[in-house]
């Protein structure tokens, strides 16, 4: 990191000699040595009077236009998943299902396909780390559903046909079309020696994906913590918010992270999040018996919504007898609308919020979003003072709870050029969401 920085000023951030307040854009869970660590980089090597911490997710629900969302972050490490309520995050939760997963799962195919049993060493490693992440990038893909397959499509539509004929048509079976999951990828490999060429299914590659990502061969019981496929993480991290904070996020879902790029994976996530909801519901307790309940009980509201509908369309019946045999000037004096009433009506914003059904909308990215922040002048909660993190470090950071908010907005002018807290030093400061020692 310190060989890193040494080169920064002059090839990255093109910054003059004065001194500017800097924004450190990072995920809620970075421990605090590390912060510490950058923290003392920038204050040391480019003389930043002042720090603004700034959370990634909602960095990337402001790039996105919103006010709260749900970020999910599929990254190399791990797939992090983030609810966002106002601006503030509620709940994170992780899984290690991530980019380094994908990459040992490929390579154990690419290793199984290529290496000899009897000559290779099982401990030596047979493809170079970059050309298999190169290999990644390039061919890695995920399967639809299967309700959406064409295999699953192909005898509904084939029936389908056969009922609607009217005149006569060639009734042969169709040639099969060149579809992508029967097709081959040819992988020159010039990492190992000899170079060779290997054939990959792309079926292969695409179960691979569905192993690392979704892994439905597995009973949910039998996961961890932390080793959570990515919609069953979702669908847990959406059990466990409030129920209005839900109804926000779900139709509030962006994508981040390098591996949400993987051809088919967004569609393949709601996909199966939406029918673990429909069949779950969002109920904590699972099991038999709940299925059976959870039957009853929908059962006996099909026929309590049966019973409702004819008694309401009988007491519409009464309604119409009874207008029938009201006065004429009562029923025309009833018709009669206020105009200023439409008026109002018509001027009156419309204002309809989407809740309750889920929906991926599209982020420029965290960068963007603490840019657009930092362009507004828009004070973050955790805000870092060079003198007082220079005398008391990270043992000087107090709880979030125990800042004046209002005191700390209260900003002049200083010296130099740029923006200081009125009277000089803030008393009290916190590191936010990254905690307090």
């Amino acid at each position: 990191m310190r060989d890193a920085h040494a080169d920064t000023p002059s090839r990255c951030l093109l910054i003059d000699s004065r001194p500017r307040r800097a924004g450190l854009v990072l995920d809620s869970g970075v421990p605090i040595p590390i912060l510490s660590t950058v923290l003392d980089l920038l204050f040391k090597g480019f003389q930043t009077p002042m720090i603004s911490l700034m959370s990634s997710a909602t960095m990337s629900v402001v790039a996105a236009g919103i006010r709260s969302g749900l970020v999910i972050d599929m990254g190399w490490a791990e797939t992090v998943v983030t609810s966002v309520y106002e601006y503030r995050e509620v709940k994170c939760t992780r899984s290690i299902r991530g980019g380094r997963y994908l990459n040992n799962q490929l390579y154990k195919l690419l290793q199984k396909i290529l290496a000899d049993k009897e000559e290779e060493d099982e401990d030596a490693r047979v493809i170079s780390f970059a050309e298999c992440e190169d290999i990644m990038c390039r061919l890695m893909w995920c399967r639809p559903p299967a309700s959406k397959s064409p295999q699953a499509q192909k005898p509904a539509q084939r029936q389908s046909q056969q009922l609607d004929t009217v005149e006569e048509q060639d009734e042969s079976e169709p040639e099969p079309e060149h579809s992508l999951q029967n097709s081959v990828a040819s992988i020159p490999l010039r990492s190992i020696n000899p170079p060779r060429t290997i054939e990959v299914p792309f079926d292969k590659i695409a179960d691979v994906c569905d192993d690392t990502f979704f892994d439905l061969s597995i009973a949910h019981s039998a996961f961890d913590d932390e080793d959570f496929p990515v919609h069953l993480l979702i669908y847990r991290h959406l059990l466990q918010l409030p129920m209005d904070v839900r109804a926000v996020c779900m139709s509030r879902i962006i994508f981040t992270g390098g591996c949400s790029n993987i051809l088919g994976i967004k569609g393949r996530i709601m996909e199966e999040v939406t029918s673990m909801v429909k069949r779950k519901g969002w109920a904590n307790v699972s099991g038999k018996h709940v299925e059976e309940s959870r039957n009853s009980q929908f059962s006996d509201r099909r026929a309590s919504i049966a019973r409702s509908v004819s008694s309401t369309a009988t007491a519409s019946d009464l309604g119409e007898e009874q207008e029938s045999s009201r006065p004429s000037s009562i029923a025309s004096q009833s018709d009669i609308a206020d105009p200023i009433e439409a008026k109002v009506a018509r001027h009156r914003p419309q204002i309809s919020q989407m809740q309750g059904e889920f929906r991926t909308l599209h982020s420029l990215g965290p960068w963007a979003g603490a840019s657009l922040v930092s362009q507004l002048k828009i004070p973050a909660m955790a805000t870092v003072d060079r003198e007082l993190w220079l005398q008391q470090g990270a043992y000087g950071a107090s709880r979030p709870n125990e800042i004046d908010v209002k005191a700390q907005q209260r900003q002049s002018m200083g010296a130099g050029g740029f923006i200081r807290g009125s009277g000089g030093h803030h008393t009290n400061w916190t590191l936010g969401a990254w905690g307090n020692v």
